[in-house]
């Protein structure tokens, strides 16, 4: 509303959608059919005279408002469905970990437990936390602090006494249960944090490539209109699928078969007939709409499933790099304890940092500023 008259017109809603990027990102993705198709030349005058109901030829407030309550509902109900998709998918997420968590919880018991006594006794554990490798990658990463201090010469006897709540000298199947679901607890809460993360980043990502794709469509529609007629002829779409390397590119891409198999001569005929839903021999605006929105669902879920892939891979990289970083910090823990007492003087401090190119080394890069 440049004029700030309280109403659009026609010349201002055409000068907005050409040249204003907000106007266009927000009609591309605002839900409503009308308010998108005044991005289409050829469906504008249409869309004006449905959203123009008193037939004023403009646009009111009241108007606007009706137009954006509609919309408001429709993408309320995107978002309640993919809360819901995303739920599921996170529930299941969570469950698998759960259940992952606690069959390496319950192995780590079985593998430390080397007298089946059904009790785990220090001398297992210290055996167990400095030669068992998958029972070490469990404590490291298990979010339970005393079962993690177990790995931590200087502190195990102090968990261990944590870990003993019956005080029999002995962690038994209980005891091991109880610290093993305060960790799985911590875990879960970090795990459902990040998928909280996850979901706010795909979100925005979505609108902005729901924005961009749906743009390129009604572009494209545009393209192969060459009469500008506000419908495609079969003449019309097999020129532009043999000549037009934009229309090609975004139909080889777009997710949905039918636009896809525009592309294949012998597959043109029975695409066509898919598309042409009124069968009136033309693709009209609506129909092709109907694909694209078919064709952003695909695209939008080939982008979820990609997510979680790397999600997933993401976690593992993570996890690498956590067990290689505190097995670096043991190391240089034991290198700088000369006299392996479990405790570090400011003389062994010294030394180390002075001639143990190992420690310093890792000093130098460990992110924290009092190692530094």
């Amino acid at each position: 509303d440049v004029d700030n008259s309280g109403t659009l017109t026609k010349q201002e809603i055409i000068t907005a959608v050409k040249e204003n990027k907000e106007v266009k990102m927000f009609l591309a993705n605002c839900g409503n059919e009308n308010l998108q198709y005044l991005l289409v030349p050829s469906r504008l005058n249409h869309a004006l005279s449905v959203l123009d109901k008193d037939g004023d030829d403009e646009i009111d407030a009241n108007e606007w408002e009706d137009a954006i309550a509609k919309a408001l509902q429709k993408k309320l109900e995107q978002r309640r469905a993919m809360r819901e998709a995303n739920a599921e998918a996170f529930r299941k997420e969570i469950e698998e970990f759960t259940a992952n968590f606690l069959n390496a919880a319950r192995e780590a018991f079985a593998l430390i437990d080397k007298d089946d006594s059904g009790s785990l006794s220090k001398t297992e554990i210290v055996r167990a936390v400095r030669e068992d490798r998958p029972v070490i990658d469990f404590l490291r990463n298990c979010g339970e602090e005393n079962l993690q201090f177990l790995l931590q010469p200087a502190r195990l006897e102090k968990a261990l006494e944590q870990l003993d709540t019956d005080n029999s000298g002995e962690v038994d199947v209980d005891e091991w249960e109880e610290a093993i679901y305060r960790g799985l607890a911590k875990r879960v809460e970090q795990l459902q944090a990040e998928q909280e993360r996850r979901m706010r980043a795909a979100a925005a990502a979505d609108e902005e490539f729901s924005a961009e794709f749906l743009n390129m469509a009604r572009k494209v529609f545009d393209m192969i209109d060459a009469d500008g007629g506000g419908t495609l002829s079969k003449a019309e779409i097999v020129d532009a699928v043999k000549n037009n390397d934009e229309v090609i590119k975004f139909l080889s891409n777009c997710g949905n078969e039918n636009l896809q198999s525009l592309l294949v001569p012998s597959r043109l005929e029975h695409a066509l007939n898919c598309l042409d839903t009124d069968s009136d021999g033309e693709i009209t605006a609506p129909e092709w709409e109907a694909a694209i929105e078919q064709a952003l669902k695909a695209k939008i879920e080939q982008r979820r499933a990609a997510r979680e892939a790397q999600a997933a891979a993401d976690r593992r990289e993570l996890e690498a790099f956590k067990e290689q970083f505190l097995n670096a910090a043991r190391e240089v823990f034991a290198l700088i304890d000369a006299d392996g007492n479990g405790s570090l003087t400011k003389t062994e401090i010294v030394d180390a940092v002075t001639h143990d190119k190992k420690v310093i080394s890792f000093l130098g890069s460990c992110g924290e500023p009092n190692l530094q």
